[in-house]
């Protein structure tokens, strides 16, 4: 399991829809954590994750603060796509 840390920038209900075979999808919250990558020659840069939050609750008193959450990792394609397990709560970091 690895850890995110970063700033809680937004939260939101994603919109829903159905398939043409009927199928619903969305209505999920998600977070947006603004986060710091270190590059392989020194430098750094920031990026925005997206994730789903199964309980919003235990994230919207964090907004706008420094937090840290477990995160999960499964490869899309060519790229790594990050999720919070089940029952995973967010901790304020403190410098």
């Amino acid at each position: 399991m690895l850890t995110l840390t970063g700033q809680l920038i937004h939260s939101f209900k994603s919109p829903k829809g159905e398939t043409k075979d009927g199928r619903e999808y969305g209505g999920d919250y998600k977070i947006q954590v603004l986060g710091q990558l270190d590059l392989p020659n020194g430098e750094s840069k920031r990026d925005l994750i997206t994730l789903t939050a199964h309980e919003i609750a235990h994230y919207e008193q964090y907004q706008g603060k420094e937090i840290s959450v477990p995160v999960g990792v499964f490869v899309n394609g060519k790229s790594a796509s990050f999720f919070i397990p089940k029952g995973s709560k967010p901790k304020t970091v403190t410098h």
